[in-house]
């Protein structure tokens, strides 16, 4: 399970005046393949301060890294910027505490999704880190406006009216400070939470051609769907075992057997020679992809555990989609 980091907002040298964390369970991806968006939900906590010592969290950008120290070099994506002086969300209170969550907008390029998936397939024990570099400024209030707190009370004199509201003078630290932040997620729910609002979905990136329904696989799409799933969960043996079925289905569909390839069968309907460059590339690339996806066995049967990662599963899934839909062009 991910654990909760939660680092100091300090101001000064070392005077911590709040918290801040991010729940990596929230994690959620906006925008689709057009416009990606990774939303961080940035927790914050002022500390107790006194109602005339009242100090918030103003203004707040971040990055994304991908380094412990969330140097620059190594960010990941567009930087999200949040300003924090509506109501001012993120203060301090007399008693008691207000916790106030920013939903930090990250714009992300195909190319910054695709450096992400690819370290968090890398990631070991089903856990995905990154971490947040944090700018801020914490300021301290001076406000007006305020209903007394006891009938009678003097107020500060305001050059407005109660009927505008209350407004404060902004006093800014001058040093404002925040180590990186941790967030992990658990890959299942990246998968779930975060992929799908991207839209970081390979098989819908080309149009693929399957075969149409049969009497024992009623739906080749959902195939292709379990194998794309299996692979986003980072069960890799689970996606090369349903690119098997899928193969398996095109062989069916067209009719092909031990003795009559499936290279045989299109070369046919082509009117490629057996010696034609195609027919030849084809055989191997099928017998190939055939040899991955089919479980070897001893001599004496028992069957070969095959360990495959993230690549090799990537590999067959684009194999198989890219055979299924040259199948489909050249059998029309």
């Amino acid at each position: 399970m991910a654990q909760i980091s939660k680092q100091s907002v300090t101001v000064g040298g070392n005077r911590i005046v709040g918290n801040v964390w991010v729940d990596g369970g929230a994690l959620r991806g906006e925008g689709g393949p057009l416009s990606p968006q990774l939303v961080v939900p940035l927790s914050v906590q002022m500390h107790n301060a006194p109602a005339d010592a009242m100090m918030a969290l103003c203004w707040v950008r971040a990055r994304l890294a991908t380094d412990q120290q969330a140097s620059h070099q190594l960010t990941i994506g567009r930087s999200a910027t949040e300003l924090l002086v509506n109501e001012f969300p993120a203060r301090s209170l007399p008693n008691g505490s207000l916790d106030h969550v920013i939903p930090l907008r990250f714009g992300l390029s195909a190319a910054d999704v695709e450096e992400l998936e690819k370290r968090r397939h890398d990631a070991p024990g089903g856990l995905f880190t990154f971490y947040l570099g944090i700018d801020a400024v914490v300021a301290g209030l001076k406000t007006y406006n305020q209903v007394p707190m006891k009938p009678g009370a003097a107020t500060e004199a305001s050059p407005w009216p109660m009927d505008y509201g209350m407004f404060s003078q902004m006093l800014p630290f001058w040093r404002t400070s925040i180590p990186p932040v941790w967030v992990s997620i658990e890959s299942s729910t990246w998968a779930r939470e975060v992929l799908l609002g991207l839209g970081y979905d390979r098989s819908r990136m080309i149009e693929i051609s399957f075969p149409p329904p049969l009497p024992d696989h009623p739906s080749a799409a959902s195939e292709w769907d379990k194998a794309r799933q299996a692979l986003d969960a980072q069960r890799y043996s689970d996606c090369v075992a349903e690119c098997r079925d899928l193969l398996a289905m095109w062989q069916g569909q067209i009719g092909a057997t031990k003795h009559r390839t499936v290279a045989a069968i299109i070369a046919e309907g082509q009117g490629w020679t057996d010696d034609d460059g195609r027919t030849v590339f084809l055989d191997g690339l099928w017998k190939s992809a055939k040899d991955i996806v089919n479980t070897p066995h001893h001599p004496e049967g028992s069957p070969i555990e095959q360990n495959f990662d993230a690549s090799d599963a990537r590999l067959m899934l684009i194999l198989t989609a890219t055979l299924s839909q040259y199948l489909n062009d050249r059998r029309g």
